[in-house]
């Protein structure tokens, strides 16, 4: 898309917004306008629709989460056809439905990951910056107009457990919901979607086959596993040289799935791992694993699992002798690994999904927000979720209650500035702007130089 193309689309994104609100005769519900966050008044940020730029008919996407073409599956072979180049329509019915009688509140679900899960913590702060989103959303809201109201549920602890959850939100007359950061539960939900035609936004699940089920009734903001393991892969066989690559993983279907993106890259740049080797989550001694990786003379060895056993493995690979490079993805960021490797984090490279030390107006005003509502510091996930539920409101602003007028709105966005920094989306829905890279320095995270990504930037890859 031409940069002309640019400026029509922000056009675009402004007209629905005032139609959103029309005379109460003509059997439209008036709904709070677009919201118009603290940083968004200041004069250094930009106005809230210029953050919006939507697609057009037929647009073409980057291939494969536009990753090199070194990197693309069977890349020396013309396909018959390529997927995920256009976005999935729907063309059911429902546009115009007219909105429900008695409508009091415009409900948005929320699907949290189950409370005694690997992943509640992360869940609880992706909850934080939902929260906080809709609370911001309601107070700029004028008499007479409809607050929003958030239904939560939390996850299930079995397989399939998500699917009633999302069935729920249906009954309840949600108009789209956020969730989840586990990956199963994921997909699950987004197939009961096929039924109860409710728009998901997933915040938190870097499962890359989550977007590439071809169901038109998902965005996810979360750059996927492989926008940061084609970026690490890069810098393992490229920059730093090294041939022979170990693996170490969890034994858990997010270990699973990381690594075998991974394993795909380096085998495509003429480097397949010596070694993938698993460890129980929660596993406290790995010597097998240890000897194993060490008689096969690594150069790099790649980390996939939670940060605390990853730093607690990593300080026995360097007690053991094994003088490897260390990598890893942006688990690594939470303080866990650093407290549990110590030294052995040292000169340790992962991937970042964006530099939380930036001073971009956005940014700075929302971990100002977030501190004074919650008494703590924002992560990626509470950023995210955030960035996700903005996105979800600005739609249903836009769109009015109608859930297939808000998943238009969803599922037809190209880029959006939010508070992460800039969003590019590609044919399958998933976010693949760019990660960044860090390294661990003498127990301080430095992130390598780069430039923020922006949609201009995007024309000149």
């Amino acid at each position: 898309m031409k940069i002309f193309e640019f400026c029509l689309m922000v056009l675009i994104a402004a007209a629905p917004a005032g139609a959103a609100s029309v005379d109460a005769a003509k059997g439209e519900i008036p709904v709070a306008p677009t919201a118009t966050p603290l940083e968004v008044r200041s004069s250094e940020a930009a106005p809230a629709a210029s953050r919006f730029i939507f697609g057009t008919p037929d647009e073409q996407y980057p291939y494969y989460a536009g990753v090199p073409k070194e990197l693309w599956p069977y890349r020396n072979t013309e396909p018959y056809v390529k997927f995920f180049v256009t976005r999935m329509p729907f063309r059911g019915p429902g546009r115009d439905y007219p909105p429900p009688p008695d409508l009091k509140s415009l409900k948005i679900g929320l699907l949290d990951s189950p409370k005694y899960g690997p992943n509640w913590d992360r869940s609880v702060r992706q909850r934080e910056g939902i929260i906080l989103a809709v609370e911001e959303a309601n107070h700029a809201c004028q008499p007479g107009q409809l607050p929003f109201e958030l239904i939560e549920r939390e996850g299930i602890a079995q397989w399939g457990g998500a699917a009633n959850l999302t069935a729920e939100f249906a009954d309840q007359g949600v108009l789209g919901f956020m969730g989840t950061v586990d990956g199963g539960e994921a997909h699950v939900a987004l197939r009961v979607t096929l039924k109860t035609e409710v728009v998901m936004v997933n915040t938190s699940d870097p499962d890359p086959t989550l977007t590439e089920t071809s169901i038109p009734w998902l965005l996810r903001v979360l750059p996927d596993h492989r926008v940061e393991e084609a970026r690490l892969a890069e810098l393992i066989v490229h920059k730093f040289g090294c041939k022979r690559i170990a693996i170490l993983r969890a034994g858990d279907r997010f270990g699973r799935l990381g690594v075998h993106t991974f394993m795909n890259f380096a085998r495509r740049l003429g480097c397949p791992a010596v070694q993938e080797l698993l460890f129980k989550p929660g596993g406290t001694d790995i010597p097998h694993q240890i000897a194993a990786i060490k008689d096969s003379q690594p150069d790099a060895i790649f980390f996939v699992g939670e940060p605390d056993d990853v730093g607690r493995f990593a300080k026995q690979f360097r007690q053991a002798g094994i003088q490897a490079r260390f990598f890893g993805t942006d688990l690594l960021m939470e303080d866990s690994f650093l407290r549990e490797a110590g030294d052995a984090a040292e000169g340790t490279m992962i991937t970042c999904l964006f530099d939380p030390a930036r001073q971009d107006p956005l940014w700075v005003s929302f971990v100002a927000r977030f501190r004074e509502r919650w008494g703590h510091e924002p992560d990626a996930y509470a950023a995210y979720a955030y960035d996700g539920a903005q996105i979800m409101i600005h739609a249903i602003q836009s769109a009015g209650p109608n859930r297939w007028r808000v998943r238009d709105q969803v599922c037809n966005l190209d880029y959006y500035q939010g508070v992460t920094g800039w969003m590019q989306f590609d044919g399958t829905g998933s976010n693949i702007a760019p990660v960044r890279l860090v390294r661990f320095d003498h127990g301080r995270r430095v992130f390598e130089p780069e430039p923020e990504f922006s949609p201009s930037a995007a024309q000149r890859l």
